[in-house]
């Protein structure tokens, strides 16, 4: 592994951009009895060598202002984990803030505009990087100092693999042994430098169920993936999504906007999430949970494809469109609709992980 590897998490997040532009804006929210919880991911602040997962230290402070004038609620990792898993409440309008990486960036820009804000937040590590000393991310010192000041980690695999499908060759078994190898060593990383194991974000966002089972193994409480949209109810915890606010989605009007969107929970998602069979999709589409909460009109987008004409039957929240030949690695479904309460659109995405290469 090396630095320049980890900077490909660009095309990660850019997998998922021009899905994000084809929605616009959501229509301003009337009012809404519950929020949903929005997970931001952050990679890089300050650092303009990587315009792709970076955002400047200028427009994060003006984030974090804008988080506080708007009525959000900056909540730590762990108070996420607490209710999802314990039921405990929240405060109005939570909002969890989250860096990928480990990048020295975070630690010298994003921390003291976190600081003077008085804003919690987690850094996912990918322990490898720190072992070798890579002077593009933080040390091991640091993190230990850092986590003492109040800064939550959490894993982001050892060598910061890309594992939502095997790699040519490869068994099934042999498969299995290098994903559970890839969280089991960085967990053992971090218990040596006396931090917990609680939390995964998967490298590049790439999952599948090899990766979540192996993650649920370990014992990790809560998994991170890179797929957008706001947490819904009975969400899996191990794939939990997030809000990527990097490059072209790093300016105040995304970020706003993104903080408009409601929460979709989705159900008999097709393809199913995770590594596809083959190149050729028969069909893309799931079932809306509660229909009866949402408009008529539903989008259905497909990263490399853009907006599929979809059919949809309210009476059972049915969503289909048809299939179509894929040639990129990752792709990402994504169902938006409007909600009749509120006037404003919900989301829900997953990842597709294809035989291609880009």
């Amino acid at each position: 592994m090396t630095p320049t590897r980890l900077g490909w998490a660009g095309r990660c997040v850019g997998a998922v951009l021009g899905l994000l532009l084809a929605l616009g804006a959501p229509a301003r929210v009337r009012a809404a009895a519950s929020e949903p919880v929005r997970i931001l991911l952050y990679h890089r602040v300050g650092d303009s060598r990587y315009p792709s997962t970076n955002v400047s230290v200028e427009a994060f402070r003006d984030q974090m202002a804008w988080l506080r004038k708007a009525g959000y609620t900056v909540v730590s990792t762990r108070a996420l984990e607490d209710h999802l898993l314990e039921g405990r409440d929240l405060p109005p309008r939570p909002v969890v803030i989250q860096f990928d990486d480990g990048y020295r960036s975070v630690l010298e820009n994003a921390w003291p505009v976190l600081q003077e804000f008085g804003y919690p937040a987690t850094v996912f590590l990918p322990t490898l990087a720190l072992d070798r000393g890579y002077s593009d991310f933080v040390t091991w010192d640091e993190v230990e100092s850092w986590a003492r000041e109040g800064m939550e980690f959490g894993v982001h695999g050892h060598a910061h693999q890309r594992l939502g499908r095997a790699e040519p060759g490869e068994s099934a078994g042999e498969y299995a042994r290098r994903v559970r190898e890839e969280f089991a060593l960085a967990a053992e990383r971090f218990r040596s430098h006396g931090l917990p194991v609680r939390w995964v974000a998967y490298p590049y966002g790439e999952y599948g169920p090899g990766v979540v089972k192996a993650c649920r193994d370990l014992g990790f409480r809560l998994g991170f993936t890179q797929d957008p949209g706001a947490v819904p109810e009975g969400a899996d915890r191990l794939l939990l999504p997030r809000f990527a606010v990097v490059g072209a989605l790093g300016d105040q009007e995304r970020f706003r906007e993104r903080l408009g969107y409601g929460a979709l929970a989705l159900a008999d998602r097709w393809p199913e999430p995770g590594p596809l069979a083959s190149a050729g999709v028969d069909r893309f589409g799931a079932r809306i949970v509660d229909p009866a909460r949402y408009g008529r009109v539903v989008n259905l987008f497909v990263s490399e494809l853009g907006r599929v004409e979809a059919r949809y039957d309210p009476s059972t929240g049915r969503v289909e469109a048809p299939g179509s030949r894929l040639s990129r690695r990752v792709n990402r479904v994504l169902i938006s609709v409007r909600e009749k309460a509120t006037g404003r659109f919900a989301l829900a995405s997953w990842l597709l992980v294809g035989p291609g290469d880009e």
